[in-house]
């Protein structure tokens, strides 16, 4: 692979005009390694911990979460290869998990589960902070996939090494595939060639600091030797690779963000040779979504194809089988009518040899529906609609059959996770405990009226029997970015995992507004939220809390708003546009400096969601709402708790430091809490209960 930079793909060259009128006083910060910058965090994480460390309870609170987390483990991630499955199981003796193989039977059931590495142990031994990168399909190499490639993320990031392992000796494998941490991405064309994108040293990079090329690397060859048979333009936002088919029918797949909303679907051959698909580009984000031979797609927007239009929200079959036709190789799967929306960009699909399983949601209510692969074409099979205020997702897809592992959960339902084969389920894999006592609580899924006049669902957790009416703690959250769609989960990520235990237990209640942005309503709910739109995300939230305070369960001072990411910048948002509304605000991961944002972590991929500050219509409506440029003297603010990790390379440390800076300089009231660990999931209850545990105790503080 050459290793040369790709100049015009340079930030600085294509951000000049922002750099010069975007200087400001905290710029500084923004650096993840900097000294001062570091020294800054430091000093402020440290004052923040012995304030919180003061606040009524914290230790209580901090040791009822241990022992909520030692009382049971959290679900355990799996995988389904064909014969074999791999499960990996986190818990308190073992925050960073360990990663198990068993056998399947001729009813597709693993058993005799062995452990093949343990991430705790790794980290000792090699002396570097790990973090296995599990999600989705283990990366192993077909049809027997006992070798696959391993994600390794020293300090958690999402830059990662590529380790590979073999799943029977339980061992690394010596002389085999492996890169120094870096964006890297792969997929196996065979057992001997991986498919591969890598930002390394010198490699070309993107913008965004992803990957500029793909290359076929050889076993046994040195990575620089590594042919290189595709390059992105140097104004894409990113690549991500994958692969699907056996033996020589196998394919490699590049899949081209143009932006967030515009994707190219490349085919690679065995040989090398790349093949672009008739898949038009407006879809929505779904990076890779493959399974039989078939590449799967849903529009954004209608399409027409060899004179076939096709309406928006159809999802799309692309058949990589040489031998059909080019111009009948994109078939119809489903067109979801009457309400109905495959909500979720990345886990909403699951391709089987033959199959296609799909989650739409109609108003927050969801039903799975599976499309199955005939000669004439596709023939549709629907479930019964899941209850409300609960969800279903898959866990486990089995690229070698039509297997799949369903995850149902809900507000108060304990997670299951089963192993189904069309509407027959085969056996249970896991069974949660729970945690609480659910027939003291209500779930509910209500509507209110965005200033607009959108309606606008929202789900309410909240105990039958209010002990104080009007002033019950109300804690909320959202996302509404991406077209990325928050579900009903028991004690998931997004509400803080059993950090949330004692919040309920203690009489409070929570509120998940599906908001503008989403993919809850299509791509036009999404697209309704988007660069000079963004603001109506931010109504629906302050619509949804006016509604809640209106029916008289609580009231702003007991209202804390708590977001990851992009969430995290709704949570800054809320605080600083509304901040009448609220009581306390913990922004998480956030982005708060949308104007400086191409400049920090990969923020360049997400100037088509958030708008180009270059452009001075675009840079009027950045300064109306980002939370940095809103923060003003003579303001009141409530109390805000920020967090993230140093390591966070996708949004970066600066956009949380420069807030937290910013909120001090004008009097405001606020607690920083950075660790160097943790990346983009920094907020892991079983990795860091003590920052768990802050951030509980200061809500309680601050709403109670």
């Amino acid at each position: 692979m050459k290793t040369f930079r790709i100049a015009a793909c340079s930030v600085a060259a294509l951000m000049a005009p922002l750099a010069a009128a975007a200087q400001d006083s905290y710029q500084w910060l923004e650096a993840p390694q900097d000294a001062r910058a570091l020294d800054w965090a430091k000093k402020a994480t440290q004052d923040s911990e012995v304030r919180i460390a003061k606040m009524p309870g914290h230790d209580a609170i901090e040791a009822e979460l241990k022992t909520l987390l030692a009382a049971g483990d959290p679900p355990p991630e799996y995988g389904l290869l064909g014969p074999v499955a791999l499960r990996f199981q986190r818990s308190v003796a073992h925050p960073h998990g360990v990663l198990s193989v068993a056998k399947r039977g001729a009813d597709g059931v693993p058993a005799g589960w062995r452990e093949v590495l343990d991430v705790d142990a790794l980290r000792k031994a090699e002396g570097s902070a790990y973090e296995l990168r599990f999600g989705g399909t283990p990366n192993c190499a077909p049809p027997d996939y006992t070798r696959c490639i391993l994600s390794l993320s020293p300090q958690g990031g999402d830059e990662v090494e590529l380790r590979e392992f073999d799943l029977t000796t339980g061992a690394f494998v010596a002389g085999g595939f492996r890169t120094p941490a870096s964006r890297s991405f792969v997929a196996w064309l065979d057992r001997d060639r991986l498919l591969i994108e890598h930002s390394i040293g010198e490699a070309p990079k993107l913008p965004t600091g992803w990957p500029a090329e793909v290359a076929i690397w050889t076993r046994g060859t040195p990575l620089d030797a590594a042919k290189t048979i595709y390059s992105a333009q140097p104004s894409d936002a990113l690549m991500s690779v994958s692969a699907t088919g056996e033996g020589k029918d196998r394919v490699g797949v590049i899949t081209r963000a143009i932006d967030y909303s515009t994707f190219e679907h490349i085919v690679v051959r065995q040989d090398g040779r790349i093949e672009k698909t008739s898949i038009p580009t407006k879809v929505k984000m779904s990076l890779g979504a493959v399974g039989g031979g078939k590449l799967f797609a849903q529009l954004a927007e209608p399409a027409t194809v060899d004179g076939r239009t096709y309406p928006a929200e159809s999802v799309l079959a692309y058949d990589t089988n040489a031998a059909v036709p080019a111009g009948k190789r994109l078939s119809l799967v489903y067109t979801p009518g009457n309400g109905d929306f495959l909500s979720d960009p990345f886990g909403g699909m699951a391709p089987g040899r033959s199959t296609l399983r799909m989650i739409l949601t109609n108003r927050g209510v969801q039903r799975i529906v599976t499309a199955n692969s005939a000669a004439n074409g596709w023939t549709i099979s629907d479930f019964p609609p899941e209850p409300v205020a609960t969800s279903a997702s898959f866990a486990g897809i089995d690229p070698a059959s039509d297997v799949v592992i369903m995850k149902r959960a809900g507000f108060l339902v304990p997670t299951r996770l089963e192993l189904v084969d069309g509407k027959k389920s085969l056996a249970t894999l896991y069974s949660e405990k729970p945690a609480f006592d659910a027939s003291r609580f209500v779930a509910e899924l209500k509507t209110a009226a965005s200033k607009d006049g959108t309606a606008v669902d929202f789900y309410l957790l909240r105990p039958k029997n209010p002990s104080r009416p009007g002033k019950t703690p109300l804690l909320m959250t959202g996302y509404g970015a991406f077209g990325i769609s928050l579900a009903p989960d028991y004690l998931g990520y997004s509400v803080g995992g059993k950090a949330l235990v004692p919040w309920l237990t203690r009489g409070g209640a929570f509120a998940l507004p599906l908001i503008r942005g989403g993919g809850d309503r299509g791509a036009e709910w999404h697209q309704a939220a988007i660069r000079e739109k963004r603001q109506n995300s931010y109504d629906d939230f302050a619509a949804v809390t006016e509604a809640l305070i209106a029916s008289g369960l609580t009231g702003p001072k007991h209202i804390g708003v708590f977001g990851s990411s992009n969430g995290g910048l709704l949570a800054a948002v809320m605080g600083t546009q509304r901040p009448e509304l609220y009581g306390a605000i913990v922004s998480d991961v956030p982005l708060t400096d949308l104007v400086r944002m191409p400049f920090m972590g990969m923020g360049a991929a997400w100037v088509n969601e958030y708008g180009d500050a270059n452009d001075p219509a675009m840079r009027a409506v950045l300064d109306s709402y980002s939370p940095y440029q809103n923060v003003v003297p003579g303001k009141a603010y409530p109390p805000f708790l920020v967090s993230v990790a140093t390591s966070d390379n996708r949004v970066g440390p600066g956009h949380a430091r420069k807030l937290a800076a910013k909120l001090k300089d004008v009097g405001a009231t606020v607690y920083y809490l950075e660790d160097q660990e943790g990346g983009h999931g920094v907020s892991d209850p079983l990795s860091r209960p003590e920052l768990m545990a802050d951030r509980m105790t200061f809500l309680f503080t601050m709403l109670k």
